[in-house]
Order: structure tokens, then C-alpha cells, then sequence
């Protein structure tokens, strides 16, 4: 064997030794919503929190704190649309096992679930904090149907459109999912097809490196399923915005401002970020929802859970996305479609 061939083989070994060592560092299991009390992590603070920037189930996370008032630790974690894929990294695996954000830490025991952490949150409050969950048993009811009207799905992000607003979020995002990827280095993205559980995302982001906004938003499956969002959520922002309306206080359950209001908040943000519900105020109306949009927003804890933690990578793709569909009214009606002929189910 010339000394070429042997240093080859020997890299082989090194680099095979190396993915068989790191797989087995990361490796992943669902877990249950709630708070696990069989496991126990260090911690420096009674409350921590573990999100993403950018991610929606995160800012949820981060205003229920913030609306309580609880003192909360808070721990930054790529995603891979902020920098890298943070969340498959061995050190956060200990943190929580299914790779997903957030995860809240109580005394060392992980609550996961971004749902089961905004109702354990509101469980632990201080006497005095805000009553964010209603003690009547039919305001009660109105806000779990709401929570999950804007709830995601772990397992299939876009199951339910029809039923459910939260999901047709991942589908409305995909254009500032491309906006982010032109400032993530594509050997980060690679990485993922490695070591993260679900090949899909990596595959997708490496085409929107490779293939930038327009040529995504040109791909006919894209569209489909962006579009088929959009007509879901217009529909989905007339039963919201006719709630509104019958409400006699400022929130979606009247007086009270509950956990409906958090998600329901972070749900128009993420539609304001993207573009999007400028375009369905142009073609309906719904100024009710906007109006409303604009109290959240108002609310001391917005500031502290949202605006405190903005990603300068975020920041810059909804400013190239904002400039690109300003710029370019074909690619405006690529991702949009137009405002005379807008569909709704």
C-alpha cells in the first residue's frame, strides 16, 4: 500500500470515527409536555429559559414570562434561520432530548412543550402576578379553544390548516425563511443533513441558499402550499376578527388578558414580520384584528419578551423582504398573489 492510499484510509477512519462519536453525542427522543421532575439540570436560577429569537413558540415562551412578571434567566439558542443548529448541539440535547425550542427550567426540572410551559408558567406566579387563566369554567373553555386555534404541531407543523390559524404559519414564514438563509454560511446548513431527525429542513434551506427568493418562490410546490396557508389564515383572521368585534373589552375573551392573548399576539407578529398581514388588511377587512394588534403591542411586556430580544439576522431579512416585494411587484404577487383576486376558503 503506497503511503498516499494509507494516510487516505486513515482520514476515512478518523472522519468515520468522528460522525459515529458525534451521532451517538446527539441523540434524540420525543418527550412529554409538562414539567419532567425526574430529571434535574443545572441551573443558576429559580426560572430559566431556554428560546430562540425568531422562533414563534419561543416568543410565546418569553411574554408569558414577562406578563407575569417572573425573573427568568434567559438562554439564547440558534436555530439554524439565526446562525446554526444549536438545538441539535450535545449541550442542549441534555437540556431538552427532542431538539425543539423552548424549554423552561424550574428548579433544575425541564417543562417542555411551549403550550404546557405558558399554562406551568401561569401555575407559579406570585399571588399577585396577572390572572393570565380565567376562573370561570366558560371563559376557561373559550380560552383552550383559542390556544389551540393558534397551536403548532411538533409532529406535522402544517396538519389542521383548516382548523387551526397556527398552522399555516410555517407555510406564510417560507419567505422570510429564505431571507434569513442568504446570511447563514451553507456549511452551517450542511451540517444538518448529518445530524439533524428531520432531512427535510436542511434540504430546504440549502435550495434557498442555492436558489435565493425568487427562484423559490417560483417552485410551484412552494407556492401550493404557501398559498394554500394564505386562503386558510384570510378565513382564519375573519373568525378573529368577528370574535373581536363581539367582545365588549379590549381582549379576545373580553376584560381579561389570558394566555389566548399571548399566542394570539406572537401569531400577528409573525404575520406582520413577514409581510403578510398588511396584504390581508388590503384585501379584507379586519380592523378589528388590527386594532388589537396594536394594544398588544402597546403592553409594557411586549418591549421586555419581544423587542429586547430581536436577532440582527431577523432584522435584516424583513428589511430585504419588505424591499424586495417593494421593489419587484412580480415577486410581490409570487409570494402574495394579487389583492383584486385574493381566494378565501
Amino acid at each position: 500500500m503506497s503511503p498516499v492510499s494509507f494516510i487516505l484510509i486513515g482520514l476515512f477512519a478518523a472522519l468515520l470515527l468522528w460522525f459515529l462519536i458525534e451521532k451517538r453525542r446527539r441523540k434524540i427522543h420525543p418527550v412529554i409536555g409538562g414539567i419532567d421532575r425526574t430529571v434535574s439540570l443545572a441551573h443558576s436560577q429559580k426560572i430559566e429559559l431556554y428560546s430562540n429569537s425568531f422562533s414563534h413558540c419561543s416568543r410565546k415562551a418569553r411574554l408569558v414570562l414577562s406578563e407575569l412578571g417572573l425573573e427568568t434567566k434567559h438562554h439564547a439558542i440558534d436555530l439554524i434561520e439565526t446562525g446554526w443548529y444549536q438545538t441539535i448541539s450535545p449541550a442542549y440535547l441534555k437540556v431538552n432530548p427532542s431538539g425543539l425550542v423552548p424549554t423552561l427550567v424550574h428548579d433544575g426540572h425541564p417543562v417542555y412543550e411551549s403550550d404546557d410551559i405558558l399554562t406551568y408558567a401561569a401555575s407559579i406566579a406570585e399571588p399577585d402576578a396577572p390572572k393570565l387563566v380565567p376562573e370561570d369554567a366558560a371563559l376557561l373553555e373559550r380560552m383552550n379553544t383559542w390556544l389551540n386555534f393558534c397551536s403548532i404541531s411538533s409532529d406535522d407543523a402544517l396538519a389542521g390548516m383548516q382548523d387551526k390559524a397556527g398552522s399555516c404559519i410555517p407555510g406564510l414564514t417560507l419567505p422570510m425563511f429564505v431571507s434569513t438563509i442568504r446570511y447563514i454560511p451553507l456549511r452551517n446548513i450542511l451540517i444538518g443533513f448529518l445530524f439533524h431527525f428531520d432531512k427535510k429542513r436542511p434540504a430546504l434551506f440549502t435550495m434557498s441558499k442555492l436558489l435565493g427568493l425568487r427562484r423559490m418562490m417560483s417552485q410551484k410546490p412552494i407556492r401550493k402550499m404557501m398559498h394554500a396557508s394564505r386562503d386558510y389564515m384570510r378565513a382564519h383572521l375573519n373568525t378573529l376578527n368577528d370574535a373581536l368585534n363581539a367582545q365588549d373589552g379590549d381582549w379576545i375573551l373580553g376584560e381579561q388578558y389570558s394566555l389566548a392573548d399571548v399566542t394570539l399576539a406572537c401569531l400577528l407578529l409573525r404575520l406582520d414580520e413577514t409581510g403578510w398581514l398588511a396584504w390581508f388588511e388590503q384585501v379584507g377587512e379586519i380592523d378589528a384584528v388590527t386594532a388589537y394588534y396594536s394594544r398588544l403591542k402597546q403592553r409594557p411586556a411586549w418591549s421586555a419578551a419581544i423587542t429586547a430580544h430581536a436577532h440582527p439576522i431577523v432584522e435584516k431579512s424583513e428589511r430585504d423582504l419588505a424591499a424586495a416585494v417593494t421593489a419587484d411587484s412580480s415577486l410581490s404577487v409570487l409570494i402574495y398573489g394579487e389583492t383584486n383576486s385574493a381566494s378565501a376558503f
